[in-house]
């Protein structure tokens, strides 16, 4: 057998409420080399032919051998540490948005309610709350919407705020954003400049393509609107990060195109999200579009790898970040932060799990005046480990997907499962390959940042 590469290993999960067998021990993934991954423990190894093979059948000497290997990536246990504070939040600046787009899961921002903006000082003290709880650390003020820079002075002042707090509490901070790009001024691109922002631009593609469901009021297109304010900073980024994020509709599932086209527009990374659900009856993907858009992504990914055989550099985030995330050591036993390293605050100062849960009670976590509730995220978390979740416990792909968006889970199932799965295995099979053919892409800070 070839050298282990580990991917890494997940939390023991809780126990008690198991109702089926045990769980996948092993996936095959056949090629050239064939391929072994070990689900606990995620270990992914290149396997000689006749090994494989021997697993293949079923043979005890073999799957003695993959035993023996599963114990050394195996977690020792011992009692599960407290839950610590949340090294990240989001701040709904604005739960209004100037855009009507057609699929917007968030209401345009109002997510059922009236539209609000938040006011200074709920944005403070939501501030002082996280960098109190996880002083001396990195942590992440993420401001989203709506469209959040409606609310520009408010995120002006927010990150002031967080840099002379950060300061004085001997924390390191970092910023994101969640933008249309239509209404972003010089100031505002001075400001994502300096700071450094992670700044992720909501587009779906090529005019054409993203004004059919991203709609300005007034009638004008929203991407020559985006495009227009974004492209200085576009040329000139600063310390900003730039990434561009597409939504994919069933009307058009296309990918590789949407990546050419947001190049062309002077995007470097650009990640795809597939639509799970809509207000608008069609446009989220059903069971029959899934092969599709799985076809459509392994599509865009190749092209990425002729890029980089040509000498270019990888712009397709999703696959940049699973071969990231591999490389890493990946493994997660709940599908996002949400609760636990993360929260979300509603304009009103509601804390919730994350920014697509904001005002829904069922994913409540506090406030910014009575404070954040360990108990209700300690009570959040229990019991959606993914090994207490069906089918996940018995797939073979959990560790590295989670169990999927609690809230998309909660409001549209589990739809897409062999789609992730199909994904996953193209990954896990890309990144043997990326090793292999471009292991310059995991020692380039700037390729993965």
């Amino acid at each position: 057998m070839a050298e282990l590469v580990v991917l890494g290993n997940p939390p023991p999960p809780p126990t008690g409420g198991f109702d089926a067998g045990p769980p996948p021990l092993v996936h095959l993934l056949p090629g050239d080399p064939p391929l072994v991954f070990i689900v606990e423990g995620s270990l992914l190894f290149a396997a000689e032919p006749e090994f494989f093979g021997a697993l293949e059948n079923a043979d005890a000497q073999a799957r003695t051998e993959l035993l023996n290997i599963h114990r050394r990536g195996a977690l020792t246990g011992g009692e599960p540490a407290a839950l610590p504070a949340p090294n990240a939040i989001s701040l709904n600046l604005a739960q209004s948005c100037n855009l009507s787009c057609s699929y917007c899961y968030a209401d345009e921002g109002r997510f059922g309610g009236r539209p609000g903006m938040m006011t200074l000082e709920v944005a403070k003290a939501s501030i002082d709350q996280l960098l109190e709880g996880a002083a001396g650390q990195r942590v992440t003020v993420g401001f989203i919407g709506g469209e959040p820079f409606l609310n520009r002075d408010v995120l002006h002042a927010s990150v002031e705020h967080a840099q002379r707090r950060a300061r004085e509490t001997g924390t390191v901070v970092g910023f994101s954003v969640t933008t249309n790009g239509t209404v972003l001024t010089a100031r505002d691109l001075d400001l994502l400049r300096r700071h450094r922002f992670a700044v992720s631009v909501s587009l779906d593609g090529s005019a054409a393509v993203n004004d059919r469901h991203r709609r300005s009021r007034n009638g004008s297109s929203g991407f020559e609107t985006a495009i227009g304010a974004l492209r200085p900073l576009l040329e000139s980024p600063g310390e900003a990060r730039i990434t561009a994020r597409a939504t994919i509709t069933r009307q058009d599932l296309r990918v590789a195109e949407r990546i050419e086209a947001l190049q062309a527009s002077g995007f470097r990374e650009i990640g795809v999200s597939p639509l799970r659900t809509s207000p608008q009856e069609g446009l989220a993907l059903r069971e029959q579009d899934w092969p599709v858009f799985l076809a459509e992504m392994v599509r865009a990914a190749e092209s990425e790898f002729e890029r980089l055989a040509g000498g270019g550099s990888l712009r397709f985030s999703n696959l940049a970040i699973a071969l990231k995330q591999l490389h890493a050591g990946f493994c997660k036993p709940l599908p996002c932060g949400s609760a636990a390293s993360y929260v979300s605050v509603s304009a009103q100062g509601g804390y919730f799990t994350c920014h697509r849960t904001i005002d829904d009670r069922r994913f409540s976590l506090g406030n910014t005046t009575a404070g954040l509730s360990t108990a209700r995220r300690e009570d959040f978390l229990r019991g959606r480990h993914v090994d207490l979740q069906q089918p996940c416990r018995s797939c073979w792909a959990r560790y590295l997907c989670g169990g999927g968006c609690h809230a998309e889970v909660l409001s549209a199932g589990r739809s897409g499962c062999d789609y992730i799965r199909g994904w996953l295995e193209y990954c896990l099979r890309a990144y043997d390959r990326a090793l292999r053919e471009f292991p310059t892409l995991f020692t380039q800070g700037e390729t993965f940042q």
